[in-house]
């Protein structure tokens, strides 16, 4: 079983462990101040009132944090920044706002897996 598989298995058990995904740049203030530490593949926001653990992707342009320790360590006045910053560049923007306000999106016909789009502009 992959380290993903079983953090998924945990995660099912755990949903607080769900990860939350934003761009590196929503550290770049904490890092001015000196309040940002890593290693290689995880880091810290440690401030005078609070600190919050973090992964690194690979490429560094994202970093990951469960949602549970967002909600629970980030204050309510420091989250909008980091919400701003949430990459949803994986995204389905349509599925993301189905979900967030129950809409019904219609952006095309239904078919099969694999199958080409039949619409067309012209």
């Amino acid at each position: 079983m992959s380290t993903a598989s079983r953090f998924i298995q945990k995660t099912i058990a755990q949903p607080e462990l769900a990860l939350v995904i934003f761009k590196a740049e929503v550290l770049d203030a904490y890092i001015a101040r000196g309040e940002v530490k890593r290693t290689n593949s995880v880091g810290r926001v440690k401030t005078a009132n609070w600190s919050l653990d973090f992964g690194i992707a690979p490429d560094e342009k994202t970093i990951h944090v469960p949602l549970g320790q967002f909600a629970q360590k980030v204050p309510e006045r420091e989250r909008g920044a980091w919400l701003e910053g949430a990459d949803d560049s994986r995204f389905s923007e349509n599925f993301l706002k189905m979900l967030s306000s129950h809409a019904c999106i219609d952006d095309g016909n239904l078919r099969a897996w694999g199958e080409e789009s039949d619409e067309s502009f012209f």
